[in-house]
């Protein structure tokens, strides 16, 4: 009977280990990596992976290999080395990371090191599309940076991808640029002012210049100055959509060259993104009060609205909550949506714990009235991350091939 029971536990424990889904899964294994229990993570992160299949990111396999070899289990580790080997997403950076990991000094001494981390450089290097950082303006003294990012064979069209989470900019890489990139798109990897040394309204103004600052030197990218498409993920879907439901008025009377031409875009394609801060899933609800929100995702710097007192050189913060309505209002792309905006294409999951669904449903409503080409894809059962999404992700260039003409 003792045999029996535990027989039935065994099956009750497979089976709920087989119903959770990748991302339960990768959360267990960045758990147990916490918790220094390396072979259960490496195992759950496996697990994921098989899960996951093609969709499975570049970095869930070199991490995976890496709690390998901090488990000591070398035959393992090279054989996730070995898949990264022949996978088109490695790029020279990962190939990089992966050299310099400590994680993999455990197998470092191994005779098949040297030869699998020749293979990633090889592989890496084929991958790779050419790159060179510009600068697109100044502030503070301060150069604002974008990553160019160079197709093999150029079809005339540019993406302006914002890098950008939580309003905070880093480069992000070229994994997921490379769907535009294998089509030919030039792709402007843009680099905004940050929180907290920066608030919304100065990476709007940031992402306004970077979109001039490409369409002014368009002969140079050997791109059409009308044909540029913009896309980002969470706050970098925010400030896309900001620029893009943006009037077209332009300073034909401004002293720099680069500022009198169109911040205007063609097309636009983002995931999950905030779209208004004074209706925050629910009517007059605004986002200020989400104060779960604003204290873990660690977001309240970005709403710090500063006023300039040029006789004082002072920095002065807005207290006023009429007047810091006024501009979540300004910096909220629902309230300037016209009938001559580019088409919209949105992803967005129904368990976002971050941004509510509603921030893009309601969006799109407002586009449908406008009658504004749009799309809007609700991922059922997925939350706050691009990792689910990769599937329909994808369909994000064709949405650029057919409305980019």
């Amino acid at each position: 009977m003792k045999n029996i029971i535990a027989l039935i536990l065994g099956l009750v424990l497979i089976k709920i280990s087989f119903a959770q889904t990748p991302a339960e899964l990768f959360y267990k294994g960045d758990s147990l990596y916490g918790a220094k229990d390396f072979k259960n993570a490496a195992l759950s992160y496996a697990s994921a992976i098989r899960g996951k299949g093609n969709d499975a990111m570049s970095f869930r396999y070199i991490f995976c290999a890496s709690l390998w070899s901090l488990a000591n289990v070398p035959d393992s580790a090279f054989r996730y080395l070995e898949m990264i080997s022949n996978s088109d997403k490695i790029s020279p950076s990962d190939a990089d990371g992966i050299k310099n990991d400590d994680a993999f000094n455990f197998i470092k001494k191994d005779k098949r090191w040297q030869s699998i981390i020749e293979k990633i450089d090889i592989r890496a290097k084929n991958n790779s599309f050419p790159q060179e950082e510009l600068i697109y303006g100044r502030k503070d003294g301060m150069g604002l940076i974008m990553v160019w990012i160079k197709p093999k064979k150029a079809n005339g069209k540019a993406i302006i991808c914002v890098q950008s989470g939580a309003w905070i900019s880093l480069f992000m890489g070229t994994e997921l640029l490379q769907p535009y990139l294998k089509k030919g798109y030039s792709v402007f990897a843009v680099l905004h002012g940050s929180q907290p040394r920066y608030a919304i309204p100065d990476a709007v103004s940031d992402l306004k210049r970077a979109v001039r600052f490409v369409r002014y030197n368009a002969g140079k990218f050997g791109i059409d100055p009308n044909k540029i498409g913009i896309t980002g993920y969470s706050s970098g879907g925010h400030l896309s959509l900001t620029i893009a439901m943006a009037g077209i008025k332009i300073d034909s009377l401004a002293s720099d060259p680069v500022d009198r031409v169109s911040s205007r875009v063609q097309a636009v394609a983002v995931l999950y993104p905030p779209t208004d801060f004074l209706n925050w899933g629910k009517d007059n609800f605004d986002i200020l009060q989400d104060k779960s929100l604003i204290k873990n995702v660690r977001i309240g710097e970005a709403f710090n609205f500063k006023n300039y007192d040029r006789r004082a050189r002072t920095l002065n913060a807005i207290s006023d909550s009429v007047q810091k309505n006024e501009i979540m209002k300004e910096i909220s792309p629902i309230y300037f949506i016209t009938s001559d905006d580019p088409p919209v294409f949105i992803i967005h999951g129904d368990a976002d714990g971050i941004v509510p669904l509603q921030q893009s449903e309601t969006f799109i409503v407002r586009l449908k009235e406008a009658g504004v080409t749009n799309k809007l894809i609700i991922k059922k059962g997925v939350g706050h991350g691009i990792e689910d999404m990769i599937p329909e992700f994808y369909q994000f260039s064709d949405w650029f091939d057919k409305h980019i003409q």
